[in-house]
């Protein structure tokens, strides 16, 4: 048997070694892809918004250093054309980072470590996260700032100003002011931008205001000083449209004007007889005919002003009675409110005081030294505001049905009511008439006849709105108060009060006085 000779070749194991080569390179390649894939998951994922800050692919730290970076930025504000920079720490404005962070965590980590590094390996694009903004600050300290910033910057509109010289007034001027809440929401949602951190302030432009009836109160005052009036002057004002009213009582026996606080008892004189008229209709079965006895005393008692005819009608609502009468009167001036106002006997009647006396709030505190004493008439007595209810709910009867018709449903009817200011549209004379132009209708009551006193009660029907004004002038003298005096001052507050309701008419003419009345003024 033949045998070779030589030596035996032991062959090369490629197929192991390579196959150990793959394997030390697939492990080499996975530990290096999961120290990769760790650490990027140590960073933000590249398209990662916090608060609406892009923040990808940065640390913790600075994603958080960042954020708070962008939202402590101050917030330029605009005050009309001023800029203003408000820092968010001024109100106390602080984020959140680390629960942002954390969300941001939540978020990136939903998946499985292994789904995520699976992910990884392929380049798959990571899904894009937007954290909202977490943020807190005081809305106490914004509104305060918004306060200082109106403070600051706000320039209110001027008011009007009496006019002396005119009898009238001066316009204001117009302004601006801030609107503080409207404001705040704006600046609210800028504090939460991390973009676009500007805010135009809402600032209300305010045109010129008109005079109001405190400007009218003052300007009065202001004329009574002006003319050294040494007596108390009383003017109740109801602006009819708007139902707002004037209540005016000032002494100036000093000089000074002292403010009154209580209702002045002043005597009634022939201003009671637009409540008789009103208790006469309550007894007529409407209007009564031209030329009938019922419409001849109406007319000689509110358009003459006649004492005679008053005590007729005060006998034919007391039934042949004229004390029963001014009971009458007196008990329906109380019912409707008058509570200040009473007739207790009829006109030039000299029953002493002892035997009919009245005793109303306003008379009881001038005895007893708490308001002004203006010795009033103890048989008829009266104040502006008691004067001013009845005008007023005659006016309201006449033009709406209200008023009386709503007071005495069943006695007085509205076209009775249209004939009582008709009564009082003719009256010739008075003192507010004086200060009104010429076509101005106005429906009144005069009444003077007291040593110390003068009156009138009147609804003007004004182009500019009508309006009740009462007025009262007493002057505390044994001698009689000179009609040279308190005729102007009544005259005049009708023209300041006409010129405030009519602004555009005070330098059209007015009426003065019925030369009848024998005043002469200088």
């Amino acid at each position: 048997m033949f045998t070779s000779g030589g030596r035996n070749r032991t062959q090369f194991p490629i197929l192991e070694v390579a196959g150990l080569v793959m394997i030390l390179a697939a492990t080499v390649l996975l530990v290096t892809s999961l120290a990769g894939f760790s650490g990027e998951r140590q960073r933000m994922p590249p398209s990662l918004l916090m608060g609406g800050v892009p923040v990808g692919d940065l640390p913790k730290s600075q994603a958080r250093a960042h954020v708070e970076e962008v939202y402590g930025s101050p917030v330029t504000v605009f005050y009309r054309d001023q800029e203003i920079r408000l820092s968010p720490a001024e109100v106390g404005l602080a984020v959140n980072s680390e629960a942002m962070l954390s969300k941001a965590d939540e978020l990136r980590t939903e998946g499985t470590f292994w789904s995520g590094f699976w992910d990884y390996l392929w380049l798959r694009p990571e899904s894009s996260y937007n954290v909202d903004l977490v943020v807190d600050y005081s809305p106490d300290l914004l509104r305060t700032w918004l306060a200082n910033i109106a403070a600051r910057y706000d320039q209110p509109p001027r008011p009007a100003q009496p006019d002396l010289s005119r009898l009238s007034f001066q316009l204001g001027g117009p302004g601006y002011t801030l609107d503080q809440e409207a404001s705040f929401q704006l600046v609210d949602e800028a504090l939460r931008r991390p973009v676009d951190r500007t805010v135009e302030l809402v600032v209300s432009e305010n045109s010129a205001p008109n005079a109001d009836l405190a400007t009218l109160k003052s300007l009065i005052v202001e004329y009574l000083m002006s003319q050294q009036f040494r007596g108390v002057s009383s003017t109740q004002i109801i602006d009819l449209e708007r139902g707002e009213e004037l209540r005016l009582d000032v002494d100036l026996r000093e000089g000074a004007p002292s403010y009154v606080n209580c209702d002045i008892a002043y005597a009634g004189m022939s201003t009671m007889k637009i409540a008789i008229m009103v208790d006469f209709f309550r007894r007529l079965d409407g209007r009564p005919e031209l030329g009938s006895d019922d419409y001849k005393m109406l007319n000689e008692t509110m358009v003459l002003s006649g004492d005679t005819s008053t005590n007729f009608m005060l006998e034919a609502i007391g039934e042949g009675n004229g004390y029963t009468g001014a009971k009458s009167v007196t008990e329906m001036m109380q019912a409707l409110g008058m509570t200040n106002s009473f007739i207790v006997v009829p006109y030039q009647d000299t029953t002493p005081a002892s035997e009919v006396f009245y005793l109303t709030p306003a008379y009881e505190a001038a005895r007893n030294g708490t308001c002004v004493n203006t010795r009033p008439d103890y048989a008829m007595q009266t104040t502006p505001t008691d004067l001013a209810i009845i005008l007023d709910m005659i006016y309201h009867c006449a033009e709406s049905g209200g008023g009386l018709v709503a007071a005495y449903p069943d006695m007085i009817t509205q076209n009775e009511c249209q004939m009582m200011v008709e009564l009082m549209e003719e009256n010739p004379d008075g003192i507010i008439m004086a200060g009104l132009p010429a076509d101005v209708p106005i429906a009144h009551k005069h009444g003077w006849g007291s040593t110390d006193t003068y009156a009138d009660a009147a609804i003007v029907y004004s182009p500019g709105g009508d309006y009740i004004i009462t007025s009262y002038l007493w002057a505390d003298t044994t001698e009689w108060l000179p009609a040279t005096i308190a005729f102007p001052i009544i005259r005049d507050i009708s023209v300041m009060t006409f010129n405030y309701f009519n602004p555009d008419m005070i330098n059209v003419p007015r009426r003065e006085y019925n030369p009848d009345l024998g005043v002469e003024i200088p």
